[in-house]
């Protein structure tokens, strides 16, 4: 131990100074973890900014339940003819906006609106969070995006 009387350098005291390589492979190693951090970091603020997209599916999932006036125990059956209606009516809007040459943007968006609705009823009674749906339909689709299979056809590709 020392004492007040003891002169120790700050070689001896500290260790053997590095080498200028070293701090050079320091402050790069820093650098790294810096950059790393921030990208963890961002990573969480996305996820925590996707994690409400998904909230908001969720809540509106919730909504429709109180607009569903079918017999509960006819619920998938129901939902899947009424979603098949409801995209009918759309895909006719189209059809007749390409026959009639006028785009009637409300009557479309008020139809796709009516598909959300069946959307998030089917799921429901699939026992299934709307949020789940789309979240997988994400994943699904940024899956086939980096293995370039977007075009094609099949399930599986």
């Amino acid at each position: 131990m020392m004492t007040n009387n003891e002169y120790t350098s700050s070689i001896e005291y500290y260790g053997n100074p590095r080498e200028p390589e070293d701090v050079m492979t320091m402050l790069q190693r820093l650098a790294q973890e810096f950059e790393e951090d921030t990208e963890a970091y961002l990573d969480q603020e996305e996820d925590e900014e996707e994690m409400s997209q998904w909230y908001e599916f969720d809540a509106y999932q919730d909504f429709t339940d109180s607009t569903a006036i079918y017999p509960p125990e006819k619920g998938l059956e129901y939902t899947a003819l009424g979603l098949a209606s409801e995209a009918g009516e759309f895909a006719g809007k189209v059809k007749k906006a390409i026959r009639d040459n006028q785009f009637d943007l409300d009557a479309m968006a008020a139809e796709l609106g009516d598909v959300l609705w069946y959307v998030a009823q089917a799921a429901a009674a699939l026992d299934v969070h709307l949020s789940d749906v789309a979240q997988m339909n994400v994943e699904k689709l940024k899956s086939r995006k980096e293995r370039n299979t977007l075009g094609g056809s099949g399930d599986e590709r």
